[in-house]
């Protein structure tokens, strides 16, 4: 039987099981039955993914010379596509994000529970069946990313990041303006990055609502608004998919308070629009809901992002008019300026002046598949100066200084040597607003004064303040002095 099976997947390529069952049936002339018992004995060279979950418990079929080919390729993200929605919903996730998306986040951006629903694999099993597969990877501490052989478009973490600060910032301003209508109870709100939950299930943004009719005059109990936002592109019926489906699971409990969905949008098709009527959503279009300005400095702020190290070198002037737009403000961009220091210092590196300078440069390891993040890389002086940036209020501990120094460095060191051969003036640097533990400082110290082929060197806040007011950047200046 497995000769029959071999033959029909070397014909055919690979495919689920239900089809393949369906092929053997009809070449063979047997019952389904039997198609399906020889399916379940067949061995290597056939192979079947385990992990993935199909609709009725199908599995995917293989044979081992396939693997990873691109008929393999194409038919498993078929199969994805048309029999595995809580799969292909992580990968409408990251592709609407360029490939990458914060852990923290991810939940939010699809339909799996973070905590037990009956009849839902959970999202940290959905994660692990989906890195086993490689379709997705483990990209750094903070973030996943698409592997590539699935993106059917260009991977791009800089303009993620950018999605992934504007979706922060929009929904920080609609939890204020939920707060100040009294829609929802005053400063009891959760958002995006603080694991908002409702329902055993991640969203963007939740909060009590003590207003009629979410509250329960009879029971004397608060209902809920909870809210999800979707941005960078106008949503069609797939992109909101996660959302409609997790209100599809959650109206099935029994007893759970009353809620008013709400989904925050940039635009939207009518197809989209037509179903979240139908679901009785509140749809929230950011441009209705704050003035025109606003909707721009997000794309503004997207565009930063996505091209900082062009921006930076060529039209600073676009920096520094979102620099001072966020220092008139008065507050209401707080959260950004964190995201925005990289760009920060990209800029200062630009004032003081450089030969070259990239910001968020992605690296490959020589001699190794790893790769790594360089936030800041200048050449300046006959040297190049690799820049860390921690933008992070708690000071950096040593368990972080320990990897930056021995694994790190090392690795970016080895890339420096094969990149800048005629080259030897290379110099580490750390800048962190947050200042430093004391272990972490006498590592650096250590490190600095016995490192003899490269040079480190550390900054706080202080120093910061103190380099950036003695080069007259004022722009910086301010916001440091503002915000930190």
């Amino acid at each position: 039987m497995s000769k029959k099976i071999i033959d029909l997947l070397n014909r055919y390529g690979p495919m689920l099981s239900g089809k393949l069952a369906r092929i053997f049936e009809k070449e063979y002339g047997v019952s389904n039955m039997a198609a399906r018992q020889a399916l379940s004995r067949a061995r290597s060279p056939v192979n079947k993914i385990y992990t993935l979950s199909f609709e009725k418990n199908q599995k995917f079929f293989y044979l081992e010379h396939q693997f990873m080919s691109q008929k393999y390729v194409d038919r498993l993200l078929e199969a994805i596509q048309e029999s595995s929605q809580v799969n292909w919903i992580y990968i409408c996730a990251f592709q609407s994000q360029c490939g990458y998306v914060s852990k923290s986040i991810l939940p939010a951006l699809v339909s799996s529970p973070i905590n037990n629903v009956k009849g839902h694999k959970l999202h940290q099993r959905v994660i692990e069946d989906l890195i086993k597969c490689h379709v997705i990877e483990d990209y750094n501490e903070t973030h996943w990313k698409l592997s590539d052989w699935v993106s059917d478009t260009g991977q791009n973490l800089s303009r993620s990041t950018g999605i992934e600060v504007v979706k922060k910032q929009i929904i920080h301003d609609f939890a204020s303006w939920a707060r100040n209508i009294n829609l929802v109870g005053y400063d009891s709100f959760k958002t995006i990055f603080e694991s908002a939950e409702f329902a055993n299930f991640q969203w963007a943004f939740t909060a009590p609502s003590y207003v009629q009719p979410l509250y329960d005059l009879d029971l004397q109990k608060n209902g809920f608004v909870i809210g999800d936002v979707f941005y960078g592109k106008t949503a069609d019926t797939e992109d909101i998919q996660f959302f409609i489906n997790k209100l599809a699971i959650i109206r099935k409990y029994k007893k759970l308070s009353n809620f008013l969905p709400v989904l925050l949008l940039e635009s939207a098709t009518a197809e989209a629009l037509k179903v979240l009527k139908e679901q009785k959503v509140v749809v929230a279009f950011i441009n209705n809901l704050f003035d025109q300005r606003y909707v721009e400095l997000l794309a503004e702020i997207v565009n930063i992002f996505t091209n900082a190290s062009a921006i930076v070198a060529k039209n600073p002037a676009q920096i520094e008019k979102l620099f001072l737009e966020i220092s008139k403000s008065e507050g209401r961009y707080n959260d950004m300026i964190g995201d925005l220091f990289e760009i920060m210092v990209g800029y200062y590196y630009h004032y003081v002046g450089c030969r070259y300078l990239t910001i968020g440069k992605r690296i490959r390891i020589p001699d190794s598949d790893k790769t790594n993040e360089l936030d800041l890389l200048v050449e300046r002086d006959g040297k190049v100066i690799v820049v860390e940036c921690k933008a992070t209020r708690q000071p950096t501990n040593e368990t972080f200084v320990e990897k930056w120094l021995n694994k790190n460095i090392p690795q970016i060191r080895k890339w420096l040597n094969e990149t800048y051969p005629n080259i030897r003036n290379f110099e580490f640097q750390l800048w962190s607003l947050g200042g430093y533990t004391g272990k972490a400082a006498g590592m650096l110290q250590e490190a600095a004064k016995n490192t003899k082929k490269y040079k480190i060197e550390y900054f706080n806040k202080s120093q910061i303040l103190d380099m950036v007011q003695q080069q007259n950047v004022q722009h910086l200046a301010d916001l440091l002095r503002k915000y930190f």
